[in-house]
This record gives structure tokens, C-alpha cells and sequence, in this order.
């Protein structure tokens, strides 16, 4: 397996922080019998894989392990484990009321339940916002499109300190709590300025990137509280696209920019802006940044215009030193990663949405990747 660097020219060319990069591994193959006549815990991953305090990884598939399953909830140990957690059935009328499709999102509240967001089924065929609990018991608690003109329709959501979730249109950051009611919570400024982007902070707040359009279109870092006041963190310069962004446990934020020229950027907690590489060839932009318990930055890396590319990960310092850059492997480890998450164990966890070894016959349908970093276990 080459160095990534070796082959395209993503970040600038540094000295690597370790002598080789870390192991990459297939944790567990999503497959399907020949035909498609089984696919057990379902197949095209989607959202995950993230970890609850149970130690377990979870994450959910866009379709089921049967004919007419429409997405599964699977739960997996760190020795890859996976069973379904639980499988998105129609009723005796084939409908969905309980959600279809789950590629939306899925995240953790502070309950220690899993919330999600399916792209169909429900009361209006337009998705659902679910409660699953680790033992399998989903509780349907809102349907998308319920309001007149459907401001209210089916998004990512993440969770806030305050135990409700947030997700963002263009027109407004909107709320959802537990219990499934859906309002508005804060406006952006049509036709001057829409929401683009919106991350669960680690300190309580909730970060995002607002696109103004006064005199020169432009980009900003917000920063919005659950108690809804906004604040412009950092202005980037016309014809600048913030695509990524995460924040690390002491507050910094990194993303990720891209437009006329790209980047990977850090924010301090005291709002002092800093590029920290840049990218010369944007198709190879990352797409997932995570900032790791070292303190060191890791990511994905995809390019949907090549689509004979599998994908990346890597990690760069937080001088912006490139450690490691690793191309996956569609016959062994998956490729096309779609996540990613350290775990107690110390490693990282991702999901591919294609490819990953399977047994003689079988279908290929993604995979859980380990990338084995050695960090210390939490």
C-alpha cells in the first residue's frame, strides 16, 4: 500500500511524525448471499459508526437483511461482533410507519438511547425522528412534512448539551426534543445569508458555517448556544467554502475550506485564525475530520470524481505535520469511507460503503474498518 502523498498532492509534504502508518484492517464485511437472497444486518452502510458507554459501535445500513427490510440499526463490539439491533419493516399494508431508509442520521443523546433520522416512512412517506435503545425498542417520535409545506423535513440532527438536537435548512436552525416536538429555533437572514453546516461543539454549543451574500458572497464560523445566541467566530474570504468541521476537547475548531484555493484550518478558543496545510489539488479535499484524544487531527479522504479512487485516511498534527496518509483497499478493508470515531479501545473505527473480503459468492457491500493507532484506551 503506498503512502497517500506519494500519490496525489492532497496536504504539503512534511516529515512523517512515525517511521510506518498505523495497521488498517476489516473489522466486519456487510454482505449479501448470491442473487441477493440474504443480506445479513443489512448492506450499503450509511450513517455511523459512533460508540455508547457500553463500549459497543453502532451505526445504520440504508437497506435490510431481507426482501422487503428498508435499513437495519446494527450494534457491534470492538472484536466485530455485529448483530441488527433492529430492521425497518412495513406493516400489513407495506407502508412504513416507523421509518424506511435510515441514511439520514444517527446520533447519541445524553439519555444513552440512540436518535435517529430516517429519508422515508412514517405519517407522510417523508421520514421519521426515532428512539432505539441498546436492547432494540424503537419509539417513532416525530413525522417529517407535518406542518404545512413541509418546513419541517427530514435532516441530520446532532446533539446539544441540553439534551435536545438541532439540525439546519438554509432558512433556520431548527430543535427537536426527546419527546419528538419539532420548532424553530433560530433564523438566518433570507435572502442576505443562509445556514450551510451545522456540528455538535464539545464544550455545549453548537458550531456552524453561515453563507452571506451582501455586496460579496462570503462564509462564516458561527457559534450558537442552546439558549439561541449567535455569534460570528470567523469571517473567510470571498469565494471561500468551509466544508468540514470539528472541535477538540480543549475548544479548538478544525475544518476544513475549499473554493479557489483549500486548506485545513484551526480556530483557538481565544478565535485566532490559523491555515494549518494546504490542499493543491481539491478533488481531494477530506471529508471527515476527527480530532483525537492525542490531539492530533485524523480524517477521510474521498473523490467522488475519480471513482476508481478508494479513499484515505489520515493524520496530520496540530503544527499540521502530516503523521500517516493510507489508501483503503476495496478487496480487503472496503473502500469509499463514509465515517469515523476513536474509540475506548484507543483505535479508530470507520465505515466503507463498498467493497471488503467476503466469502467465495458473496456480495460485497461495505465494510467496519479498524485503523489500528495505538493511542492510549480511555
Amino acid at each position: 500500500m503506498k503512502p497517500f502523498l506519494t500519490c496525489v498532492a492532497f496536504l504539503a509534504v512534511t516529515a512523517f511524525a512515525v517511521a510506518e502508518a498505523p495497521l488498517i484492517s476489516q473489522l466486519f464485511p456487510f454482505y449479501c448471499t448470491p442473487n441477493y437472497g440474504t443480506c445479513p444486518n443489512g448492506f450499503q452502510p450509511g450513517p455511523g459508526p459512533l460508540q455508547l458507554a457500553n463500549g459497543n459501535l453502532y451505526g445504520a445500513t440504508a437497506y435490510g437483511d431481507t426482501g422487503n427490510a428498508e435499513g437495519t440499526v446494527w450494534q457491534a463490539n470492538l472484536s466485530g461482533d455485529v448483530n441488527a439491533l433492529y430492521t425497518f419493516l412495513p406493516n400489513g399494508s407495506g407502508q412504513y410507519p416507523n421509518g424506511e431508509i435510515p441514511s439520514i442520521s444517527l446520533t447519541a443523546g445524553i439519555d444513552g438511547n440512540l436518535y435517529g433520522v430516517t429519508a422515508l416512512g412514517g405519517a407522510h412517506d417523508a421520514g421519521v425522528f426515532y428512539r432505539l435503545t441498546t436492547g432494540g425498542t424503537q419509539q417513532v417520535l416525530y413525522s417529517f412534512c407535518s406542518l404545512p409545506g413541509c418546513p419541517d423535513q427530514a435532516l441530520p440532527v446532532v446533539p446539544g448539551a441540553d439534551g435536545n438536537f438541532y439540525g439546519i435548512t438554509p432558512e433556520f436552525v431548527f430543535q427537536l426534543t426527546p419527546d419528538g416536538v419539532w420548532s424553530q429555533f433560530y433564523n438566518f437572514h433570507l435572502p442576505s445569508s443562509e445556514g450551510v453546516l451545522l456540528i455538535a461543539g464539545t464544550e455545549g454549543n453548537l458550531y456552524g458555517v453561515e453563507s452571506s451574500f451582501e455586496k460579496k458572497p462570503k462564509e462564516s464560523i458561527f457559534r450558537l448556544t442552546t439558549g439561541g445566541v449567535f455569534t460570528t467566530v470567523h469571517t473567510f474570504p470571498t469565494e471561500t467554502i468551509a466544508t468540514v468541521l470539528t472541535q477538540s476537547s480543549n475548544g479548538t475548531i478544525y475544518g476544513v475550506f475549499t473554493g479557489l484555493k483549500g486548506g485545513v484550518f484551526q480556530i483557538n478558543t481565544a478565535g485566532k485564525y490559523k491555515l494549518l496545510q494546504k490542499i493543491t489539488d481539491l478533488a481531494y479535499a477530506p471529508t471527515i475530520l476527527v480530532a483525537g484524544s492525542d490531539g492530533n487531527l485524523y480524517g477521510l479522504i474521498n473523490n467522488t470524481q475519480n471513482p476508481d479512487y478508494p479513499g484515505a485516511v489520515f493524520a496530520i498534527s496540530p503544527k499540521g505535520k502530516t503523521i500517516f496518509s493510507e489508501e483503503l483497499n476495496c478487496n480487503t478493508v472496503g473502500c469509499f469511507p463514509l465515517g469515523l470515531t476513536e474509540a475506548s479501545d484507543g483505535n479508530f473505527y470507520g465505515l466503507a460503503f463498498k467493497g471488503g473480503t467476503v466469502s467465495h459468492g458473496d456480495i460485497q457491500n461495505g465494510t467496519i474498518f479498524k485503523v489500528a493507532t495505538g493511542l492510549k484506551e480511555r
